[in-house]
């Protein structure tokens, strides 16, 4: 019998929440391990000597040990999930906001492979540099034929579309373990806690929302160490656990891909994404494992606004029009 594990930081809190939604999505065909551990690092001593901290899926069958990195890690991801459950779970790690494993849009030579290894080339080595975005004001690239619908800031894609060439790059922080190379480090990144709204706009300097009549539980605050650049302001409203979530993002893909997703319960039901006005701008709207998602596009801030426990959708439309700009 073979187990699969997929390795993560434990000393990263959003690499371990990542990992549960993960292990869950994969519907049983993959388990979540520390590369951390005493065991799996003998493991990999033994199979790799010299193995660099990066994602990596772990298979063990006997005596047998085999290690997927890289683009071997995504493509062998797509045949284990298949498209359908990989799909979802690069989308898991795009709504994480990117860090968890140092999402870097911009290597199109890792995302020119089509279908759902597309979008799992969010699952990418570390970086070979920083790139950088186009300048707000330069024009936009128009899209070639067939490659989405360009609407209000976002590109809205067939199912495993792979990212258009026209979508420009945005870096994003690392929050893992690194092997210590300097183009690693210049990606850098840490988590501030914020206590109260005031504070995480005085950090941030962004614009923020909240849900009216609700109280902030935690809040958190992702920069690059070098220059302290915010990447995302990360928010979580409710009484006694998150019910709702609100991330806004100064830096990301420009226009923001967005796919079509497989109802939770139903996943031969393919659900695309609904244009919607209830937002504070024009956005998006889609269902999650438990809830809904709608994003948007305000001031050059990516807004996303998830509720929890939300199955019908029923309280997602409330929300959105009861947000508070402070």
């Amino acid at each position: 019998m073979t187990e699969r594990w997929l390795l993560y930081d434990a000393g990263c809190s959003i690499c371990a929440a990542l990992a549960r939604e993960v292990e869950a999505l994969s519907g049983g065909r993959l388990r979540v391990r520390n590369l951390r551990d005493p065991e799996v690092r003998a493991l990999l001593d033994r199979a790799h000597p010299g193995w660099r901290w990066e994602p990596m899926l772990l298979e063990v069958e006997g005596e047998r040990v085999r290690i997927f990195t890289g683009l071997a890690l995504r493509a062998r991801l797509v045949q284990i999930l298949g498209p359908a459950r990989a799909l979802r779970v690069a989308q898991a790690v795009a709504r994480m906001g990117g860090p968890v494993l140092g999402v870097d849009w911009g290597r199109r030579r890792l995302l020119q492979q089509g279908g759902a290894l597309a979008a799992l080339a969010l699952l990418r080595r570390f970086p070979g540099g920083l790139p950088m975005a186009r300048p707000e004001n330069a024009p936009p690239t128009p899209p070639a034929t067939g490659a989405g619908e360009v609407w209000e800031g976002f590109v809205l894609l067939p199912e495993g579309a792979p990212i258009p060439p026209f979508v420009t790059c945005a870096p994003a922080p690392i929050l893992c373990q690194t092997d210590g190379r300097p183009e690693a480090e210049a990606l850098r990144g840490e988590i501030l806690p914020v206590q109260d709204l005031n504070e995480a706009r005085a950090r941030s300097s962004l614009p923020l929302y909240q849900p009216v009549g609700m109280p902030l539980q935690r809040g958190r605050i992702i920069r690059f160490q070098q220059g302290g650049s915010v990447f995302s302001v990360m928010l979580d409203f409710g009484l006694e656990e998150p019910e709702v979530r609100l991330w806004a993002r100064p830096i990301y893909p420009r226009p923001y891909p967005i796919w079509p997703v497989r109802h939770p319960d139903q996943p031969e039901r393919l659900i695309q994404p609904e244009k919607i006005s209830f937002t504070p701008a024009p956005g998006v709207l889609l269902p999650t494992a438990d809830g809904y998602m709608v994003q948007w596009i305000e001031r050059s801030i990516l807004y996303t606004l998830l509720t929890h426990h939300d199955p019908d959708g029923s309280s997602i439309y409330k929300i959105a029009q009861s947000l508070a700009r402070f």
